[in-house]
């Protein structure tokens, strides 16, 4: 082109096509309708105006970005036919106003249209994108909402229990305390009637002390659990260490995995199940070896108990061991209690672990 008026006017054209659509396609606004027909209306008729001041085959390739943008944004219905049929109306009007149908069309056809799908594939991935991150983002939501509902059964729960624990430990207590006093009360008036009989008082309430301290101490080992925040394995050493140190019996702890932060649900269900396990041992096995393992695999928790106890050639389920299978199966999980005579018993209690996970955008 001689005329330099006429260059300004191509290059401010060229310009404004590449600079206007971008007043509707931008971060924090974009408005798909007036992008698109901006970007149809002002391409095509930049095209045509070249494709009929110059008819060279070079015009094609000005079209080829201006398509990848129109086949990004009409990526829904009814956009994605409008979008299609916008472009092939650019596309064969600008041709014909080119003089084009020559022997090139084909070539030039298929490489039009492989830009066309081009821009159409890259705004699908964009579309599937955006669908995964609004879907990420409503699955952390409801997880937030679940986890926080978790923890809110999980207060209740601990609550209840502590409430009745409390209520175990005040009748204990009262019970104790009311039938000490009242030995003791009487116990001057015995030792003015009869030296031995106040002698075989003395022991009765010793020995009723005892039993209080010990129902006591067994009440606040319930309490524990949900009282104090510690590792699983610091409490499994506590109430092992205690059951030894009263019993005299000995018992092997391992842990398997590596120990991670769990509910203090499963923990409180974990320590009854360690408490019930040692219990049965020496009430109903007679055991003089306990070996217990914690197993922290990938996906569950597993308590094993074995002992080298009497067995037992069938297995009834007792108020404690019912308990024990009740608070597991709460928390979908299993137990399993294996015996033979002579053999010992061995209980197995599993409970699955939630998985987590972390979404990297």
């Amino acid at each position: 082109m001689d005329d330099y008026q006429s260059k300004w006017l191509i290059f401010l054209w060229f310009m404004i096509i590449y600079l206007i659509p971008l007043l509707f396609y931008r971060p924090g606004y974009i408005k798909l309708v007036s992008f698109f027909i901006v970007e149809a209306v002002l391409t095509g008729s930049m095209f045509f105006y070249m494709m009929k001041q110059f008819q060279i085959i070079g015009a094609y390739d000005f079209l080829y970005l201006p398509l990848i943008m129109i086949a990004y944004v009409c990526q829904v219905r009814p956009y994605l036919w409008i979008g299609m049929v916008t472009s092939v109306f650019i596309f064969l009007t600008g041709t014909w106003l080119g003089n084009q149908f020559t022997e090139n069309f084909l070539q030039i056809m298929i490489n039009t249209s492989l830009f066309y799908m081009m821009g159409f594939c890259l705004g699908r991935v964009t579309v599937i994108n955006n669908k995964n991150k609004e879907l990420i983002e409503s699955i952390q939501e409801k997880n937030k909402a679940l986890e926080q509902y978790s923890k809110r059964i999980e207060e209740l729960t601990i609550m209840e229990e502590r409430n009745r624990v409390s209520q175990d430990l005040h009748d204990t207590v009262g019970h104790i305390f009311t039938s000490v006093i009242t030995s003791l009360d009487a116990l001057p008036f015995v030792m003015k009637v009869d030296q031995e009989e106040a002698e075989n008082s003395i022991k009765e309430i010793v020995n009723l002390a005892r039993n209080g301290l010990g129902d006591v101490r067994k009440t606040i080992h319930q309490i524990s659990p949900s009282e104090n925040r510690v590792p699983l394995s610091q409490s499994f050493y506590q109430v092992i260490g205690e059951f030894m140190k009263h019993t005299r019996i000995n018992v092997d702890f391992e842990i398997e995995g590596t120990e991670r932060e769990i509910g203090e649900r499963i923990k409180f269900t974990f320590i009854r199940c360690l408490q019930e396990g040692l219990t049965n041992a020496i009430n109903h096995g007679r055991a003089t070896q306990i070996l217990v393992t914690i197993t922290f695999e990938e996906e569950s928790l597993l308590l094993q108990i074995k002992d080298n106890g009497i067995g037992m050639d069938s297995l009834n389920l007792g108020f404690g061991l019912q308990g024990m299978k009740d608070r597991i199966t709460a928390l979908n999980g299993t137990v399993v209690i294996e015996s033979e005579r002579n053999k010992g018993t061995e209980l197995r209690c599993s409970i699955p672990l939630a998985k987590e996970v972390v979404c990297n955008d």
